[in-house]
């Protein structure tokens, strides 16, 4: 790759910018990007100086935007005034209040007049512009939301969601804050109608505190937290508080917790009429009514171990021994009795019953119950038990923001923007509202917040009060202002110096098109004749129709029917209708047997991540599915207690999946982007036992689109298009367990690749022809060579019928392996490196191999990063499943996507003719002669002003863009060139044209990106894209770019030309 540096400007310096030295013209440049949203004014962009000088800005009051203008102007007939019955009109009909009488809409009126006409002359019976805006502004007479209970609250406790806090007595963190009464009291102050306590025995182990156990957390007495609960309890509700009790007391302890409570809330506790609740009461019946909820008394084990340990040893008993136990029988008593007061307030039982979440999730008609989770307990439990488990955070489809325009420079902003909120759950929505400070450099300042429930939401124009971030309600000054504020000014100190202007440069027809244009057209105009003209001639579009030529023409919106003006033709080429690839769909001969076909492959498709610590999914594989792979390869171990199997990279780190939710999700979206058949490898570890069960788990799963092959092994594959919507499997032949033998265990020490320094947007594509690491050579092989017969004893037949692909490496080295048994057909896999060198020796046995047979190359065991390497060193051998890390993005990954964009995207690439011939076997070392060249014109390029933050490549000027062009196949034909780079342009026209001669076409990529120029650091990414050369359209093309991970930018695209001439 070529290695440019450029310097980039530090938009946190508060010094003058360095220069911005361009090697191309040596212009200096010392500018900074204005604070401004967009970016632009008038076609414009503005970036300006440093310099520091003091400004003025002047405070005015807010006045009303136009929106309120227009609702006065509608509801008073354009009048100056706006009666009772007129604000009863607007209350009614805009504001949606329809049960609005006269009568109050004078009371309101009377409110404002008396609030901002206090001292007045004359007795007023209407508003003015300014009093209406003031009501609209008044939070306690136009709220977004209503204000009185109006639920029905005669239904049981489980019909409600419930205000309630964890650990309400810290003040603070969890393991080192002050317990206290105060957050109790401030919770119950919010309304707040459950507090969760937790006891613990003193010291001294005679008095009850509140804390949080086993921490740093300084205690609080249960006494002064009950006296603030029944003072504060019913401030802000009269609807029942619940207290919620996690107990760690003798019990001793718990019966002077129970006469604590008894004695603090007297008549205001609630006791249940039995032991268990078969419905809970409603919010209604239990107005200002305490309520306890917590776990049955468990048995106090402290030390009463002891006395029947002293049972059984030999005593001497006289009149005073048995007095004293007369005396603790009568303690023991009296503790009991405790107990049972204690286990009698308890009005919500709380606990969870033996035998796992199943039994713990069943209803019982006989009792009502509490169940405590933790956030992680349920969304574990929601996904494996979704039918007794709702777990709502939020409903994903309605999550959505929207953000105003930055109004600069002013305390009373008025943005005047609406947004649309499409809503599939309205009832659990909520409104977010956030008010923040634009800052260039640095984080934006908060300006405010709040959240309203939208079931409660008042339609109409609302006074919408914030609040900080503890949620306490700012003061709305401006509001409540009896006097007008007097108009004053700020000074503020600035650093600004001047302004300098950057024209936002118009997409423009380059010269070239102008030209093109006027061999085409007559008069200004490009008719149908001279469109379908154009289409055959250039475009090379040989049956171009005058009817296609009229399609074009109609698809363009612009005013004339007959033909197209410079503008127009221009649009046309820039247009989704004018793609670089032929939109033909599967029109690869699909009869052929499975190892005639390039097929799209991954490696590992269950890992998110790194191959060393990242969590294992199926949402890898549904993606690589929608992306029209067709190979999906899972390992198999068994689960912790060894009675399930579990998919995940093993003896690391990743967080395994059940294999039942992987098989599931692949057959749900197998088919979703292609009908072509889809491969499962398994890499197994598995006892006998666990293959039997993978067997059903596979057969249920799949049922009739499982293909099972007729004999134990297939003489030769069967064709993609007779496995139409069928599953494969393709594994080894099933091996012994060895968990109980003996072993010699081969210490693999983690090998941490040195994968280099990765550039912002990828590593470049490794060269063919070098050399690899020296401790990538003995690499152990990701599957084992075969055991032959002895291993076959105690297997699970079931799972061996599964194998429609029989995968191993035979004894006897390389020879061996590439060997051709013309009874039978068979996968070999190679890691990239064995690959890399036995194609030095092996080249032709390889392809030769591949003609009948499949191989399977993968990534070499040092890319823990879940990195790629080049995909050519398969493909040029014959090799059908180069398999591929799909989260490890970059430029190999990127080849890929290009590769498989070919016959429809349909994930069956046919290999070319020179690749299946077994008379004259394809020498892949041998250089061949020139077949055809390839012209590569680079115009121009649009869209990143749109789809980019305006400072994203720089934040003193415009992007400096440049594009990489060449081709990626066999080595002779590799290469990769590079247009100027051209300053200061959201739209660049480059015009340059580059020529690449092609060896081996047939499998060759276009490989396109598009960089920022940067003097000092790396370069930015702008995108990128790859092509296959054998579906490449000549003529003038709009070729759209992608982000790093593949997928399409809405805007950015190039436009090119491409020509193929003979050599």
């Amino acid at each position: 790759m070529e290695s440019d540096s450029k310097g980039k400007k530090n938009p946190k310096s508060s010094r003058t910018p360095p220069r911005k030295e361009k090697s191309r013209s040596g212009k200096g440049k010392e500018k900074e990007k204005e604070k401004t949203n967009g970016g632009s004014h008038g076609g414009s962009y503005n970036y300006r100086m440093f310099s520091f000088f003091n400004r003025k800005f002047k405070i005015h009051e807010a006045k009303p935007p136009p929106d309120v203008n227009t609702a006065f102007s509608l509801f008073t007939d354009d009048s100056t005034h706006m009666n009772a019955d007129q604000l009863r009109r607007f209350l009614a009909v805009h504001q949606n209040d329809v049960n609005t009488r006269v009568e109050d809409a004078q009371r309101i009126i009377e409110q404002v007049v008396n609030r901002r006409h206090h001292i007045t002359k004359v007795v007023r019976n209407s508003l003015s512009l300014d009093d209406f805006f003031y009501f609209l502004f008044s939070v306690d007479l136009n709220g977004p939301i209503r204000t009185q209970v109006h639920h029905d609250m005669t239904a049981p406790l489980s019909h409600y969601y419930i205000y309630t806090g964890h650990n309400s007595y810290l003040t603070g963190n969890q393991l080192s804050s002050d317990c206290s009464e105060v957050p109790i009291i401030r919770a119950l102050q919010n309304a707040v109608r459950v507090i969760e306590l937790d006891l613990w025995p003193s010291s001294s182990t005679e008095e009850i505190y509140v804390l949080h156990g086993r921490t740093l957390t300084s205690p609080v007495s249960l006494l002064q937290c009950l006296t603030s609960i029944k003072e504060y309890a019913f401030v802000s509700s009269p609807y029942p508080v619940i207290i919620t009790l996690e107990d760690h007391l003798t019990p001793e302890l718990q019966a002077k917790a129970a006469e604590m409570i008894n004695q603090t809330f007297e008549s205001m506790l609630y006791h249940p009429d039995t032991d268990f609740l078969t419905e809970f009461p409603s919010p209604e019946s239990l107005k200002y009514r305490i309520m306890i909820s917590t776990k049955p008394p468990k048995e106090y084990l402290e030390s009463r171990s002891k006395d029947s340990e002293d049972e059984n040893s030999p005593k001497e008993t006289n009149e005073s021994e048995g007095s004293e136990s007369e005396e603790e029988a009568e303690e023991i008593k009296s503790v009991q009795a405790g107990v049972v007061k204690y286990k009698r307030l308890i009005t919500i039982h709380a606990g969870k019953p033996k035998g796992g979440l199943k039994e713990a999730l069943k209803v019982d008609a006989g009792k009502v119950r509490r169940l405590s989770m933790s956030e992680q307990q349920l969304e574990k439990a929601a996904g494996s038990l979704g039918l007794h488990v709702i777990f709502i955070a939020g409903v994903p489809a309605d999550e959505a923001k929207g953000k105003t325009k930055v109004i600069e420079d002013d305390w009373v902003p008025v943005w005047d923007e609406e947004f649309t909120f499409p809503l599939t759950v309205p009832e659990l929505a909520l409104l977010r509202i956030e008010v923040r400070e634009y800052d260039l450099h640095e984080k934006d300042d908060f300006g405010g917040q709040t959240c309203l429930p939208i079931p409660e939401l008042k339609s109409g124009i609302r006074s919408v009060p914030l609040h900080d971030r503890k949620g306490v309600k700012y003061k709305n000054i401006s509001g409540n202002c009896s006097e007008k504020p007097q108009m004053s000014k700020q000074t503020y100190r600035v650093c600004f110096c001047f302004r300098r202007r950057f024209r936002l440069a118009v997409s423009e027809a380059p010269e070239e098109i102008k030209k093109v244009f006027e061999h085409y057209s007559e008069n200004g105009l490009m008719t149908v004749d001279g469109l379908q003209r154009f289409l055959v001639e250039v475009q090379k579009e040989d049956k171009a129709t005058r009817e296609d030529a009229q399609k074009i023409i109609d698809s363009v919106k612009h005013f004339n029917r007959k033909g197209l003006n410079l503008e127009a033709f221009f649009k046309s080429l820039f247009g989704d209708l004018n793609p670089p690839l032929a939109s033909l769909g599967v029109h690869h001969d699909m009869n052929a047997p499975l190892s005639h076909y390039f097929i799209h492959t991954g490696h590992n498709s269950y890992l998110t991540g790194n191959q060393l610590s990242s969590d294992c999914s199926d949402v890898p594989i549904i993606n690589a599915l929608k992306r029209g792979v067709r190979v999906i390869e899972l390992d198999l171990w068994p689960n912790s207690t060894k009675d399930n199997v579990d998919v995940l990279h093993g003896r690391t780190l990743t967080t395994p999946v059940e294999l039942i939710k992987c098989l599931r999700s692949i057959k749900e979206y197998a088919f979703v982007t292609s009908e072509y058949p889809v491969v499962i490898t398994l890499e197994d570890h598995l006892t006998p036992d666990l293959q039997a069960k993978v067997a059903e788990m596979v057969t249920q799963t799949f049922g009739d689109i499982l293909f099972s092959p007729g004999s134990e092994c297939l003489k030769e594959f069967p064709s993609p298009e007779s496995l139409k919507k069928r599953i494969i499997i393709s594994t080894k032949p099933p091996k012994e367990y060895l968990e109980a033998k003996e072993v010699k265990d081969k210490e693999n020490e983690s090998e941490k690749g040195n994968v280099g320094d990765e550039e912002a947007w990828g590593k470049e594509v490794r060269d063919l022809n070098e050399a690899d690491d020296k401790d990538d050579l003995d690499e152990e092989d990701e599957e084992d060579t075969d055991d032959g017969d002895k291993s076959q004893h105690d297997l699970a037949p079931e799972y061996k019928r599964l194998i429609a692909i029989q995968a191993g490496k035979p004894k006897g080295g390389l020879e061996e392996c590439l060997k051709v048994d013309p009874d039978k057909v068979r996968r070999l896999s190679m890691s990239e490196q064995q690959l890399k060198k036995a194609a030095v020796t092996h080249g032709k046995q390889i392809v030769r191999f591949t003609q009948r047979n499949i191989l399977r190359v993968y990534p070499k065991g040092t890319r823990v990063d879940s990195s790629n390497y080049n995909p050519l060193i398969g493909w040029m051998h014959g090799a059908q499943m180069v398999a591929f890390n799909m989260q490890g993005y970059g430029r190999s990954l990127w080849l890929m996507h290009g590769m498989f964009k070919a016959n429809g995207g349909c994930g069956y690439l046919k290999k070319p003719d020179f690749l299946l011939n077994p008379d004259d076997v394809f020498d892949p070392r041998v250089e061949l002669p020139v077949k055809r060249k390839l012209k590569v014109t680079v115009y121009m390029g649009e869209g990143w002003y749109y789809d980019f933050h305006h400072t994203h490549f720089d934040a003193y000027s415009p992007p400096d863009f440049y594009t990489r062009v060449g081709i990626a196949g066999v080595p002779v034909d590799s290469v990769m060139k590079k247009t100027n780079a051209l300053e200061d342009n959201w739209v660049p026209c480059w015009n340059q044209e580059f020529e690449f001669p092609l060896t081996v076409p047939e499998i060759a990529l276009l490989r396109i990106e598009v960089h920022e120029y940067d003097m000092s650091e790396k370069d930015d990414f702008g995108g990128q894209t790859c092509l296959p050369i054998s579906e490449l359209r000549s003529g003038i093309r709009a070729v759209s770019l992608n982000s790093r991970k593949g997928e399409k930018y809405n805007s950015v695209k190039l436009l090119m030309r491409f020509e193929f001439v003979d050599p």
